[in-house]
């Protein structure tokens, strides 16, 4: 691209109005802004140079060739793909629409589950924390802490344990420990990287729990019933990991039924007894890692249900809302840390700041080396996936993907191969840089708004057929 020179007849515009007419000029604007609602208007496209090619495997005939040089600008524009709606909102909006049908499928059929799963006992649990040391908590009509019989007055480092105040919606006190002192950093930090350890070994309690309460071998129990799950993880405002999780009794495999006794109530028992047997001992760690004492377990009712029911629908939305939606303000960043001296100057809370300081000065120790604690400083310790499942719940984020590239293909005529031929397929590409000008930039933002504005309109038009008495107040992509 070029912008128009100095002295020349654009000068008199603002730099704003200069991008837009240089990106608006170029020969292959028609071509890009077709690319770019392609992939949803992404912020931050990836883009790359090189080329496919298509060979009959039999005669080496060339059956197809897709190169950058077609493409605008001669390079191939991708979406970025990330989750974070802080980094690029419409990929996030299109993850967060793909976990929606992720954990929906698996509560009411479809993307190729049967729908006589909705028949299945169905629970939404929240896995909580435990405790690291008394916080100040989020409240709006009575004191934050009130003194506790039995317990004195102060800390062993002279702080008051108690706090009258009101912490509203923002306060960035939140979540702070009332004494940093009496924290214990080291666990919270610790528990955030062992997470996914936990939830392996409360999975695996899960087959034993059900074997132990029924008098069944745990080869008897794994083959008469099993558990899958979808969950994502979310951080609290103290910065520790907790996780909303949808579970479901099946039988031997996902299109088969669970034996009668596996009953709505046995789930509920089960999950219970499994979680209070979770227990990981850490080397230098004096504290055994548990899951915490909270445990909130609520039955999914099919259908639409009541006001106050907990319904396929709004445990779906409910999920996909924490896979894309920001880290809490001041807790979390999205960029990995790389030294020390950063930390002093990152945009969190100092009781963040501490939490990340804590990740570094425990990295360097060799009994924590495995954890990469340093790597993921950023995220306060925690390195698992922020939504996983298992294989049987539903479908896969591939799959959904797959399909939706089907989708355009079917509607924008592409020639496919037939299916009769055996071909072989040469990828060579190679990254050359990632972003928009300013005035790509602008048109990118533009068609991303136009292509939400659209999926609104469409998704009210499906509630007022499905609820013609007033719709439903859910909203997903």
């Amino acid at each position: 691209m070029t912008t128009p020179a100095p002295g020349g007849p654009d000068s008199g515009l603002s730099f704003t109005d200069r991008e837009i007419l240089t990106t608006a000029t170029h020969p292959d604007f028609r071509a890009w802004l077709a690319r770019i609602r392609h992939i949803g208007g992404c912020q931050h496209p990836v883009h790359l140079v090189g080329h496919t090619l298509t060979v009959d495997a039999a005669t080496g005939r060339l059956m197809h060739a897709f190169t950058s040089a077609d493409q605008p600008h001669g390079r191939l524009t991708i979406a970025c793909g990330n989750r974070r709606q802080s980094r690029c909102e419409p990929c996030a909006r299109l993850h967060q629409g793909d976990t929606y049908q992720l954990v929906v499928s698996g509560l009411a059929g479809g993307k190729g589950v049967p729908d006589t799963v909705r028949a299945h006992p169905r629970v939404f649990v929240t896995f909580t924390a435990p405790s690291f040391g008394p916080v100040h908590r989020h409240t709006t009509d009575e004191p934050c802490r009130l003194p506790r019989r039995g317990r004195g007055l102060v800390c062993p480092h002279g702080r008051p344990l108690a706090c009258p105040d009101r912490h509203p919606t923002g306060d960035p006190l939140t979540g702070s420990p009332i004494c940093p002192d009496c924290y214990d950093y080291p666990a919270a930090v610790v528990w955030n990287a062992h997470t996914r350890d936990l939830w392996q070994r409360l999975h695996r309690n899960l087959c034993e729990s059900i074997a132990t309460g029924r008098g069944l071998s745990r080869t008897a129990a794994r083959k008469a019933v099993r558990v899958a799950y979808a969950k994502v993880a979310e951080y609290q405002r103290r910065g520790s990991i907790h996780f909303h999780a949808v579970m479901r009794f099946d039988g031997p495999t996902p299109d088969t039924p669970p034996p009668a006794w596996a009953t709505l109530a046995l789930l509920t028992h089960t999950i219970r007894t499994a979680t209070r047997r979770v227990h990981l001992a850490v080397p230098g760690l004096d504290t055994i890692l548990r899951f915490g004492a909270q445990l909130d377990i609520r039955p999914i009712l099919p259908g639409n249900g009541g006001d106050d029911d907990l319904t396929e629908r709004a445990v779906a939305s409910y999920i996909a809302k924490y896979v894309t939606k920001p880290d809490v303000a001041g807790i979390t960043v999205d960029w990995p840390i790389h030294d020390a001296i950063t930390i002093s100057v990152l945009p969190v809370t100092e009781h963040a700041r501490t939490l990340i300081r804590t990740c570094w000065t425990l990295g360097g120790r060799p009994e924590y080396k495995a954890l990469n604690l340093r790597r993921w400083a950023h995220q306060l310790g925690y390195r698992g996936h922020i939504a996983s499942k298992s294989r049987a719940y539903s479908t896969t984020y591939t799959a959904l993907r797959a399909a939706r590239e089907q989708h355009h293909r079917d509607h924008n005529d592409q020639e496919e191969t037939p299916d009769d031929i055996d071909t072989i397929t040469d990828k060579d590409w190679t990254y050359t840089g990632n972003g928009h000008t300013p005035g790509q930039a602008m048109f990118a933002d533009a068609i991303a708004d136009d292509l939400q504005a659209a999926r609104e309109a469409a998704h009210d038009a499906r509630m007022s057929v499905d609820h013609p008495s007033g719709g439903s107040n859910e909203h997903h992509d």
